[in-house]
């Protein structure tokens, strides 16, 4: 069995919010199929264009930083990530002194490696969080947020007066999406803040890069 910290230390506590962080960030889930939910804002015209442009992008590099807070502890850390379709890698540089953690994975499996310890695997993120914390989390979200679209049609959604998407909420999660830059790909956004009943998360865009275009289904993770 893999070697887990202690369960009441606070490495423990670090481990656990940062891996389900992570979770959330690199989980290659399709769309929810659920029907449509009135949106907080009339949706503008620009808005089916920009969503479809912005689903079409699968495959980037994006670095940038990313901190939480729950009801015990708080931290941050830098990342980069790398998504090639369905199958991803994602860096966590300077976590908390426990070195580099990384998510790897595609639709058949999700692996955590920490240094020091055995990896962790599971068939999917929603099955590896099951694992890890023992209740499943929301894991479908954000590599579709991280693109200034939701994840699910169900979703509640706000837009500026560019018709971009600047708030979002969906079961227990609200969020805040700005700090957009253009891209001759579109408007992607610069900053996400995130808030659900026990964690609280900021996550900062820095650098986004896209250096092929063609799919890739033999990426290594």
């Amino acid at each position: 069995m893999p070697k887990l910290p202690k369960p009441g230390s606070r490495l423990a506590r670090h481990t656990r919010a940062l891996s389900a962080l992570l979770l959330i960030l690199i989980a290659g889930c399709a769309p929810l199929q659920e029907q449509a939910k009135p949106t907080a804002n009339i949706t503008p015209n620009s808005w089916p264009a920009h969503q479809v442009a912005m689903q079409a992008l699968q495959h980037w590099q994006l670095k940038g930083k990313l901190a939480y807070r729950n009801d015990q502890d708080s931290g941050s850390a830098w990342f980069d990530w790398t998504q090639r379709g369905d199958s991803f890698k994602m860096y966590l540089s300077g976590p908390f002194g426990v070195g580099t953690v990384t998510i790897s994975g595609d639709s058949q499996t999700v692996t955590l490696s920490q240094p020091g310890r055995d990896d962790i695997s599971a068939a999917s993120a929603t099955a590896l969080t099951r694992r890890l914390f023992g209740a499943p989390l929301p894991v479908e979200q954000l590599r579709y947020w991280v693109k200034g679209i939701p994840a699910s049609t169900s979703a509640s959604l706000g837009f500026n007066a560019k018709g971009l998407l600047t708030s979002l909420e969906k079961n227990d999660w609200n969020l805040r999406i700005g700090r957009y830059t253009g891209d001759i790909r579109g408007p992607l956004p610069g900053k996400i803040t995130g808030r659900s009943d026990n964690l609280t998360f900021t996550l900062l865009l820095k650098d986004w890069s896209f250096p092929d275009d063609t799919p890739n289904p033999s990426f290594d993770r």
